[in-house]
């Protein structure tokens, strides 16, 4: 039996377990919010299926020791297959060194665009590393299921991705649905509370109302458990069609100039 646990009383520093079913579990992996840590928060995750495990997001060089910690409570490092990255910047793939060197067996999975940018994060062998998305997206084989790379393009970056889970039905959505503000809640529990958070972020970062559309028409076919972002707050999934709604009607960008 399936257990989801997307309470509004999660602390956002502890690692949790956010669904567990039969040989499959996400995992969120805590953060540093609240701590005297500066920057953008990030909020990194584990799906594991079979003994697998993909990490998803595990951001930058100061969250290394606490990630790596928290993903050996749950699996063994040598059973790391994926190290996923929604995108190219440094608060998603700044620990991306540190990763190869404790999970030397495991992909790096990012779009292809951002292949070239790997010697610059000093991974030398890239063709022996690399597991490359293509600009339409593609399934990743995960134990004995798989993610979906959906792709998101243009919207914050122009090779960036969302990873959906059929298994959890969670969509990680990268950059899409990130929250920036003095909050300090893990998951939404007042919709309109959290919109003054993702408002702003998103009419800067998304490049227009035709990018951000066209990825609501996509991802809402799924059935969406919830929104699982790199920064902010889950939202769950009495406010997944809430915020779908908000993508396909956003100004951004470039309806803006």
């Amino acid at each position: 039996m399936a257990a989801y646990v997307i309470s509004k009383e999660l602390d956002p520093a502890k690692d949790t377990v956010l669904f567990e079913g039969k040989d499959h579990k996400v995992i969120y992996l805590g953060s540093r919010r609240g701590s005297e840590a500066k920057g953008v928060d990030v909020l990194s995750y584990l799906v594991i299926d079979r003994g697998e495990g993909i990490i998803i997001d595990p951001g930058g060089y100061a969250l290394f020791p606490l990630i790596v910690f928290n993903v050996s409570k749950y699996i063994s490092l040598e059973k790391i297959k994926y190290l996923y990255f929604c995108h190219q910047d440094p608060d998603v793939c700044g620990s991306l060194p540190m990763w190869k060197d404790v999970c030397p067996k495991a992909k790096i999975v990012i779009g292809e665009l951002w292949s070239r940018f790997l010697p610059h994060f000093g991974v030398t062998e890239v063709e022996e590393s690399l597991e490359a998305l293509p600009k339409e997206g593609k399934r990743i084989p995960l134990g004995r299921s798989h993610l979906e790379a959906i792709p998101a393009h243009y919207m914050h970056s122009p090779n960036h991705f969302t990873l959906y889970d059929p298994v959890s039905k969670f969509l990680f959505t990268g950059d899409i649905g990130i929250a920036l503000g003095n909050f300090k809640y893990l998951v939404v529990n007042d919709w309109l509370e959290h919109l003054e958070y993702l408002y702003t972020p998103h009419r800067i970062l998304m490049a227009s109302n035709k990018v951000t559309k066209q990825w609501a028409e996509r991802v809402k076919k799924l059935e969406i458990k919830a929104i699982l972002p790199q920064h902010g707050a889950i939202i769950p999934e009495e406010f997944v069609p809430y915020f779908i709604k908000f993508m396909e009607n956003l100004k951004c960008g470039v309806d803006l100039i």
